[in-house]
C-alpha cells in the first residue's frame, strides 16, 4: 500500500487552490485518488502527477499557449 496525502498537501505541492484539487478528484483527473464515501476526505497518492502538465510544444518550441491552473 502506497503513501497517500490530502487535497491540502497536494494543493501546496502543485501551487494551486484546494478546491481545484477536489474538483479534479471528483472528475477522475488525478490517477489513484480515492474516497471511502461521498463527503469524506480524498486520499491522493503522494507521487501523483498534476493533470495539467503539458508536454506538447509548438513549432517555435513554446507551450501550446494554455495557462496551467496549478501555477499562480
Amino acid at each position: 500500500m502506497g503513501d497517500f496525502v490530502g487535497t491540502a498537501v497536494i494543493a501546496e505541492l502543485w501551487d494551486c487552490e484546494q478546491s481545484t484539487i477536489t474538483k479534479w478528484c471528483r472528475e477522475g483527473k488525478i490517477v489513484g485518488a480515492e474516497q471511502d464515501r461521498v463527503n469524506s476526505p480524498w486520499r491522493i497518492p503522494a507521487d501523483a502527477k498534476c493533470p495539467t502538465e503539458r508536454k506538447r510544444k509548438g513549432k517555435e518550441g513554446i507551450n501550446d499557449g494554455r495557462k496551467n491552473p496549478c501555477k499562480k
